[in-house]
């Protein structure tokens, strides 16, 4: 409190005191000052409160205000030869509010039911100017969620809340704002909630001797009792804690017996509302297990059955293939006579000069060569000998030596006029004079423009009917 005075005296004394809040005339000496002895005295309870502060003549310090020492304080000074002087300072104490919630701390409820948390503000001074709560930190607004809350505010501090379930479960906290500062107070609400199997095991089949492990996971507020049986019986089963409110039940079974065949069921029950059940199946089959003699001749046994499937399919392929084979032989068989008996028919006009070629052009030419060059010679042929068609023609991949009389000799790079047939199986050809069969596997068939280009480079190179030179020898 500050306080100033001027004189030209020698000042006698400097004197604190404080009017009584219930006399007005009465005065509590509070500090006295004496400067010509430079002494100082506090006085009843502002001793060790009470000084003066240099930063003014008579100002009065007084620590740890409170609330009590609210009131008018006087300041009366003395001076050699001049009568005393007085000055009044009313002092004014705020008082922060004091908060406490309840009914008590932690408060515990049931699932399912309201619940109001009351929030006690006194001692404000002056008032508080707000009032609200918090839950695990978070505002709560009643006026968003007027169907859940109601209250915790400036005109109702209680909170009250509706059909509580686990998920209200927390710390609430009551705040009252203040000039001061501001003032709170909390308690935990736990929520009591029903015991609930969250998961178990799936059923299984498994053999005789095999190890079985079944889990239970339940949570409930208080944590559940967890109870295995089986058929009725009781089984023995260990119970642990994930968290406060999860625990779970397992049992071990092994070297499973089939007499462990059963319905397993699984109940958890914590005294706030129903058990909770769940069950599965367990199917125990009898396996027998041999020594170790029987087992490798198990697997003896598998392979073997294994390789002579293979085998058994690898001999329908075949004498399937080999019926196909004999199929598309009978099927040229009739192309290849026709062209025995045209050779003959052809002998017999070989001395005439018009030469009638067939469509299989496998007779024999006039002693003559024929190229390219020769006016008219490799058209001639063509138009002989396909009247019409389009020559198809392949060249030999592999040499073929022949199986049976009707089949063509071939050479790497032949060319042969495909008669009939087509890629995949037996074909019909002309090669050097003869008309026979031939694997399509051995040769590459060639396109239509393809085929006379060849052609009439092998008749460039000199390359004489049939009959007029000694072709080479094949082996047949």
């Amino acid at each position: 409190m500050r306080a100033d005075f001027d004189t030209t005296k020698r000042i006698a004394s400097v004197v604190w005191t404080k009017v009584d809040s219930m006399d007005k005339m009465k005065r509590t000496q509070v500090f006295t000052y004496w400067p010509h002895f430079d002494s100082s005295t506090a006085h009843g309870d502002y001793n060790g409160r009470a000084r003066l502060d240099g930063r003014g003549q008579g100002s009065l310090v007084i620590d740890d205000v409170a609330e009590e020492d609210e009131g008018t304080y006087i300041i009366t000074v003395s001076a050699e030869g001049l009568p005393s002087e007085e000055a009044f300072v009313d002092l004014i104490v705020l008082v922060p509010p004091s908060v406490s919630v309840g009914p008590s701390d932690p408060y515990v409820t049931s699932w399912g039911r309201g619940v109001t948390l009351t929030c006690a503000v006194r001692n404000a001074k002056p008032n508080v100017t707000n009032i609200y709560w918090q839950r695990n930190g978070a505002l709560i607004d009643s006026r968003m969620f007027d169907t859940k809350y109601s209250g915790g505010n400036l005109q109702r501090p209680d909170l009250v809340i509706r059909h509580v379930t686990r998920g209200d479960k927390g710390v609430y906290k009551c705040i009252a704002d203040h000039i001061v500062r501001t003032s709170s107070d909390s308690l935990s609400l736990d929520v009591l909630y029903p015991a609930t199997i969250v998961s178990i095991s799936d059923s299984q089949t498994v053999n005789t001797d095999d190890r079985v492990k079944f889990q239970c996971v339940a949570e409930g507020n208080p944590p559940p009792n967890i109870t295995w049986t089986v058929n009725g019986m009781r089984v023995r089963s260990t119970t642990n804690s994930m968290t406060r409110d999860v625990r779970t039940g397992t049992v071990v079974l092994d070297r499973v017996r089939a007499n462990a065949t059963g319905t397993y069921v699984c109940t958890v029950s914590n005294n706030v509302g129903e058990s909770d059940v769940k069950s599965l199946q367990l199917n125990v089959k009898a396996f027998w297990r041999g020594d170790a003699s029987s087992r490798v001749a198990i697997w003896v046994g598998a392979i073997a059955g294994g390789l002579w499937f293979v085998i058994c399919l690898g001999l329908v392929v075949y004498f399937i293939q080999r019926r196909r084979n004999k199929e598309d032989k009978k099927r040229f068989s009739f192309y290849y006579n026709m062209g025995r008996r045209e050779q003959g028919r052809l002998e017999e006009r070989f001395g005439e000069e018009t030469l009638e070629v067939t469509r299989h052009p496998h007779l024999k030419l006039p002693c003559k060569p024929i190229s390219p060059t020769t006016p008219g010679g490799i058209e001639t042929i063509r138009r002989t000998t396909n009247k019409g068609s389009t020559r198809r023609y392949a060249r030999v991949l592999h040499p073929y030596h022949p199986q049976e009389g009707n089949e063509l000799y071939l050479e790497a790079d032949d060319v042969i006029e495909v008669l009939e047939g087509e890629d995949g199986g037996w074909c019909l050809g002309y090669l050097s004079g003869r008309i026979g069969l031939f694997p399509s596997n051995y040769v590459k068939f060639l396109s239509a423009s393809e085929g006379p280009q060849i052609s009439a480079a092998k008749l460039s190179d000199g390359a004489w009917a049939d009959g007029c030179k000694e072709s080479p020898k094949r082996s047949v």
